[in-house]
């Protein structure tokens, strides 16, 4: 069985998301989730949600958008989660089917049982859907230089950015990795290494990112839980591979041509991109030859965010 479901990110002026627990009775029992429900056939999802939430919650919507989308496969049904952020609405949230309510920290959720479908969607909640990645350090003349580059993006207001030094590596790499975790730090931004997990968890890195290669030859995730992993993805076996492994996010390049991009790979376009969505258990951000303007499109089309080295950057 497949379903087709919209949910709702509702935030109150703290800060906090409402989540809704499923009542007795029903499949998933006693866990809590993104309020919403099933859209009927051919619904708008937007018109689909304003009508769970009058009839659930008794709150009416005035606008929402697209944040992120994502598939689950449980034992005996398919679930396709649309979530969309509710921007404006009113009314008091009741549950009217006996539902229990509650108003959390994105933060602070990870103690609660919820959907196995929903639990991706606390760490994006807390991230900055622009990922800045690094250029090469061979790139530039010094340390020193590139270091100002990363500042230059922690300036303009990046706060999730990717280290990418595949030329280096032992003491040369671990340098560039404490001058960009001590950046980081300063400015409150998350950051990732792409390279040797164990490196990423000694330099005081939030998470990794891996390669394709890497993480086709991954047998289990590479840190635990309360870090971010992050994994290059070109094709639907690679998305699948990094939902078996409980991975967190995935990149999925190239949606455009861009002089990054190897020439036997060719661009996916946003209807590629929207295609491969439609599969992928994990948020997605877009990636090659996009500008961060783009991330109406990618949300548009199932993706959570945009990705990118060049036009990331506060230069």
């Amino acid at each position: 069985m497949s379903l087709l479901v919209v949910a709702a990110v509702i935030r109150d002026d703290r800060g906090r998301i409402l989540l809704t627990q499923r009542p007795a009775g029903k499949h998933l029992a006693g866990t809590w989730e993104f309020p919403g429900g099933k859209l009927e056939p051919g619904e708008d999802p937007a018109a689909g949600l304003a009508r769970e939430l009058q009839e659930e919650l008794d709150l009416t919507v005035h606008s929402s958008a697209p944040l992120l989308a994502l598939t689950h496969a449980y034992p005996d049904r398919t679930i396709r989660l649309l979530l969309r952020d509710v921007r404006s609405w009113e009314g008091r949230p009741q549950g009217l089917e006996g539902q229990a309510l509650r108003w959390l920290d994105p933060n602070a959720v990870n103690h609660l049982p919820m959907p196995a479908a929903d639990r991706p969607i606390l760490k994006a909640l807390c991230l900055d859907p622009r990922y800045a990645i690094s250029p090469a350090p061979a790139a530039f003349e010094s340390l020193d230089c590139f270091l100002k580059d990363w500042e230059s993006r922690l300036d303009a207001g990046y706060r999730w950015l990717q280290l990418r030094a595949h030329a280096l590596a032992g003491p040369a790499l671990a340098k560039l990795a404490e001058g960009c975790g001590r950046l980081a730090r300063r400015y409150g931004a998350r950051w990732l290494l792409n390279g040797p997990p164990e490196l990423a968890e000694h330099a005081g890195a939030d998470g990794v990112h891996l390669s394709a290669n890497a993480l086709r030859s991954c047998t289990a995730r590479p840190l635990s839980e309360d870090r971010i992993v992050c994994a290059s993805c070109h094709e639907t076996s690679d998305l699948m591979r990094a939902g078996q492994l409980g991975l967190d996010f995935v990149t999925l390049s190239p949606v455009q041509a861009s002089h990054s991009c190897p020439p036997q790979r060719a661009a996916l376009e946003w209807a590629g991109f929207e295609a491969l969505c439609r599969c992928s258990p994990l948020p997605v951000l877009a990636l090659g030859g996009l500008n961060p303007s783009d991330l109406a499109e990618a949300r548009e089309r199932g993706g959570f965010g945009v990705a990118g080295t060049t036009a990331f950057t506060g230069r």
